[in-house]
């Protein structure tokens, strides 16, 4: 059992005994180059991998100026279900699958899943009845998605995991008198992973989030083939939303001489920061592997976000025993530093090369940022100086369509739709995430809070990580801690969320305590765990005490009444409350700010955003209306509407502010009216059965469109929300003032208005001290007549981290969005690249994501294409029945 097992099992190492990459990217590199110098040959998400592989299936390591450290995601056979035995480098694996890595088993199509079709489920309403209804029946069993098989049911999607098989056969290159160390570094596999190489077991790693590394030099055959054999084990109910399943992060062989730097090995930071000078300091940890003494020196230059050097310092040649470890430390002064923020996000970067005999012998390139932090109660947080308020969203993992497959690109174009839509930071909930995410908010400019548990020893499912936690804790904390410690977006670690500490406050100090061993740069905090009360023990430890979903701030005040020196966090609010929480944070600099749950939609928690439709007049009697008209926090409204979420085919949560391929929500709108983004968005709430209202409850929202296009009488009454941070909204229809839509105060950035339906154009007027600020509007448009595509490039690389995310609407004739067209497309892909995953934000059309064929909702959908590893063309075709098809192609190139 797991659970028995000793550390001396394995041949896990330390964190800290191993090389690294270059940790982040060079100042100045931009996203393209980025995924083409760190990415060669990335990951595939193991779809129909064309390339054969050899009789003996080894894949040769290029001796050609062999890097420090490279991409070891090709040329994998796996294997779904267990396999006894296959750690055995005899074991025959000629009928698995060959693909590349990152790869999720649990998105992919179930084996004995019939032909997708989505139909049944397609509706595009969002309004849930309290008994779940019965016809159309869901599909028992569609793409990924089985009901009675899903362990984890509606928590994890109802897809399913199971046990899965990795293994890889490869040759060293020219070993001839090569004295180089090998590691191979996992960037995440979920979860319960066993590895061996050539028949030895390596280790057991059992956190599904956290890096970790084995020493493969003992073990390889300097000539001949080596065996890699990995086994994953996710099984069991372990998970609150969807995990996923697999080797679904990045790979890394490093290849060092004996004299090197172990595995995060530097560390940057910025003890001394002026409007003239800074002072770069950098760590270095040196390693000798060898069986010789040793004497080496380290050199560091620092090039500035132009890319020019500023700054080198070297230091003295120490003397290294065999197997012996040493320190430097090296101060650089930097002139007129250029600081890092989210307006600003200056990249340095941070050569260091270790020398011996005069000869470089291991280098590696460390990006950082210079930047103070400041977290108090008397200032809140202050980032170089300026007050910050935060504006923030949870996301978990998962990328939608692609499952947990994480490529850098996904991770990128995520950061990119939250900054743009006023987001300034994420809390990675409720684990470490990949290193490419922080990459991305370190290069856009995105705070983040980097969460490390979701449990510690009390679990919340009886497989999951607290059966662990007591042996693991402090290596998956300390790995977490030194791998992500140079990135400037991180300027707050979490120890976990909504823990149950039953040792009255022991371990949380004691991991406080581990972790401010590695780094005191940033506070602490822990998700939930001070909203208990006042006195809470958390607060011994803590830097930032934090509350959760406590919109009327009473809970807020109390605690820092009896902690005034402690900044305060909101780390999830609700959708609805979007209003209270940014103004209590607005007015008291203590609340530093908001992540609302969530910023993005994720597969798992099955429908907890949900809108009910109760008898009229119940809003009034449970609602909350000083939050907002017809929200409901009522806890037995909530769960016995369909229970604590809704059940299946509900398979994603339905409460982000971005829905599962990146679209607008209706709350998002809101957002935008309540911090000053827009100055007016109009939408209309979807009509209800005779006799019932919207309801949202807790995680919910209302089901509206930016539509004007309804199927239903002229005549009907229809509900109006305007958006807007004026003073004053009214209505037009067909230019005419309209009985119902006079001129109102808004109400938390909000007024309502009742209108009946009439084709043509309704638009909104906001105005403040009699000045108008902005209008907005909607038009019925016509029958859909074509599909249109929409890339979010222009063109790929060759590097096969990247990815084209490519919109497809529903249009009519006038090339106006239908805006809730349901209509099936059906895709076909040419050229130099793979339909990587196709999907929509309908939280309950369960569906293949690996079909080249998926339905609308809201009038769109999306493919998304992956290049392959050669220069050429991509061309996606799209069709529907009677619609116009679209095409879109795009070249793909070389680095450049």
């Amino acid at each position: 059992m797991r659970e028995q097992r000793h550390d001396g099992d394995t041949a896990e190492p330390a964190v800290g005994d191993l090389p690294e990459r270059s940790q982040g990217t060079p100042a100045g590199v931009t996203r393209r180059h980025a995924l083409q110098l760190g990415a060669v040959g990335v990951g595939s998400l193991a779809l129909d991998v064309d390339r054969a592989v050899a009789a003996d299936r080894a894949e040769p390591l290029t001796a050609d100026a062999q890097p420090r450290e490279r991409s070891f995601d090709e040329g994998w056979r796996f294997h779904r279900g267990d396999a006894p035995g296959a750690q055995d480098p005899a074991f025959d694996d000629g009928s698995w699958r060959p693909l590349d890595l990152p790869h999720d088993w649990s998105i992919e199509d179930l084996p004995y899943a019939p032909a997708p079709d989505g139909a049944a489920t397609s509706d595009p309403s969002l309004l849930v009845p309290k008994e779940p209804p019965t016809e159309p029946a869901p599909p028992p069993v569609i793409g990924p998605f089985d009901p009675k098989n899903s362990e984890g049911g509606g928590s994890t999607g109802y897809t399913v995991g199971g046990i899965g098989w990795y293994r890889k056969h490869f040759t060293l290159p020219d070993p001839a008198g090569d004295d180089r160390h090998h590691e191979i570094r996992f960037d995440g596999v979920h979860q319960n992973a066993d590895v061996w190489l050539n028949g030895v077991h390596l280790g057991f790693h059992p956190y599904g989030y956290t890096s970790f590394a084995y020493d493969l030099t003992p073990h390889l055959k300097p000539t001949g083939t080596n065996v890699l054999a990995v086994r994953v084990d996710n099984t069991g109910r372990n998970s609150r939303w969807y995990s996923g399943s697999g080797i679904y992060r990045h790979t890394w062989l490093t290849a060092t001489g004996p004299v090197r730097i172990p595995l995060w090995g530097v560390h940057v930071s910025t003890p001394e920061v002026g409007e003239r000078r800074a002072v770069a300091r950098v760590d270095v940890s040196l390693a000798n592997l060898g069986e010789r003494p040793s004497s080496a020196s380290v050199r560091v230059s620092v090039r500035d976000p132009r890319g020019r050097v500023v700054a080198t310092a070297h230091d003295p040649a120490r003397d290294l025993a065999p197997d012996a470890t040493a320190t430097a430390r090296l101060d650089l002064s930097l002139k007129q530093p250029a600081l890092w923020s989210p307006d600003s996000p200056n990249l340095y970067s941070a050569r260091t090369e270790v020398l011996v005999g005069g000869r470089v012998v291991d280098t590696l390139t460390t990006t950082f940022g210079i930047r103070t932090l400041v977290w108090n109660g008397q200032v809140g947080f202050l980032l170089n100086g300026e007050p910050v308020e935060i504006m923030g969203g949870n996301v978990h993992h998962d990328h939608g369509p692609l499952g947990a497959v994480a490529l850098d690109r996904s991770e990128e174009r995520r950061v990119e739709i939250l900054k743009e839509a006023g987001f300034n930071s994420i809390r990675t909930a409720h684990n470490p995430p990949t290193p490419a995410l922080l990459d991305a908010c370190d290069r856009l400019g995105m705070l983040v809070m980097d969460e490390i548990f979701d449990v510690w020893d009390t679990g919340k499912n009886p497989d999951d990580y607290s059966v662990h936690f007591a042996q693991w804790w402090e290596r998956d904390l300390r790995g977490t801690v030194l791998r992500d410690r140079n990135h400037p977006s991180v300027v707050m670690w979490s120890l976990g969320n909504e823990i149950t500490d039953n040792t009255g406050g022991r371990r949380g100090a004691e991991m406080a305590q581990a972790l401010r061993s590695l780094d005191r740069t940033r506070p602490i905090t822990l998700g939930g765990g001070s909203t208990h009360s006042a006195n809470d023990p958390s607060w011994t430890y803590v830097g930032v005490g934090d509350v959760h979903y406590n919109a009327n701030g009473k809970t807020y005040g109390q605690m820092h009444e009896a902690n005034p020196d402690k900044a305060m966090t909101h780390n999830e609010t609700f959708p609805a409350t979007i209003h209270q929480d940014i103004t209590f944070a607005a007015q008291h600099t203590w609340a530093t700010g908001t992540w609302v749950w969530a910023a993005w939609d994720y597969l798992g928690e099955s429908g907890i955003g949900k809108t009910a439709i109760p008898p009229v007049g119940t809003a009034q009697t449970i609602g909350d209306q000083s939050v907002m008209p017809g929200w409901s926090i009522s806890r037995e409204l909530h769960h016995t509407w369909g229970g604590f979420g809704y059940p299946y085919p509900y398979f994603q949560a339905n409460c982000g502010d971005f829905d599962l391929i990146g679209q607008r929500k209706p709350q998002n709108h809101w957002r935008a009216a309540v911090t000053g983004r827009s100055p007016v968005e109009l939408l209309v709430e979807r009509p209800t059965p005779p006799g019932t209202e919207q309801v949202a409850l807790w995680w919910g929202y209302y089901d509206e469109l930016a539509s004007w296009t309804w199927d239903v009488e002229p005549g009907k009454p229809m509900t109006v929300h305007v958006y807007t941070p004026g003073d004053s909204a009214r209505l037009l229809l067909n230019g005419k003032a309209v009985p119902g839509g006079e001129a109102r105060a808004p109400e938390r950035s909000m007024a309502t208005f009742t209108v009946p339906y009439e084709p043509g154009e309704l638009t909104a007027v906001a105005t403040r001290n009699g000045e108008e600020i902005g209008r907005k509007t909607l038009r019925t448009v016509g029958a859909p007549a074509a599909l249109r595509l929409v890339p979010d490039v222009k063109d790929l690389t060759t590097g096969r981290d990247d990815l084209a995310h490519v919109l497809v609407e529903v249009v009519d004739s006038r090339g106006r969005l239908v805006p809730d067209a349901t209509v099936e497309v059906t895709f076909e892909v040419r050229g130099a690249g793979e339909l990587a995953g196709v999907g929509n934000g309908n939280p309950h059309n369960v569906d293949s994501f690996r079909q080249p064929r998926r339905h609308t909702w809201h009038g769109k959908a999306l493919a998304i294409l992956r290049p392959a590893k050669r220069p050429g063309r991509l061309t996606l075709t799209a069709r529907a029945s009677g619609l116009r098809s679209a095409s879109v192609t795009l070249p793909v190139g070389r680095p450049g």
